[in-house]
């Protein structure tokens, strides 16, 4: 069981790197973005500042992926519960928080989100965790 918690951790730890991706070469505003913001004139001060947080969230996508795949192939692998138990810390805050803050935003907007996306990660991330025990 060991070894499919691995893969489990690592598939989490690419789809982080994919969001990523997806944040740090996304053109402000997003879709969705642009859609909240249908309503309202987006200047460019906005896309400025967009642009900023994006590149900022992607960021800390790209190091919490690298982070969950190093620790997977490394001290998971190796059987180690503290980096079993970290890599749940980790997934499962930021996990539980984006899907939390992108959730209330679809239901205050009525604009689909992508919070489905950490929410299926966060509980990958766990079934990675409660594999690893076995």
């Amino acid at each position: 069981m060991l070894i499919i918690s691995v893969l489990i951790f690592c598939v989490v730890g690419l789809g982080l790197l994919a969001m990523g991706y997806k944040y740090m070469t996304a053109e402000p505003p997003m879709d969705y973005h642009a859609e909240i913001l249908s309503g309202i004139a987006v200047t460019d001060e906005m896309k400025l500042i967009l642009g900023a947080l994006y590149k900022s969230m992607g960021g800390a996508f790209l190091a919490l992926g690298l982070g969950t795949i190093l620790i997977a192939l490394t001290g998971v692998r190796a059987d180690m519960f503290m980096a079993k138990l970290t890599l749940l810390v980790m997934t499962c805050t930021v996990g539980f928080l984006t899907t939390r803050a992108a959730r209330h935003v679809q239901i205050q907007s009525n604009i689909k989100t992508p919070w489905r996306i950490a929410a299926v990660l966060t509980v990958v991330s766990l079934f990675g965790f409660l594999l690893s025990l076995f």
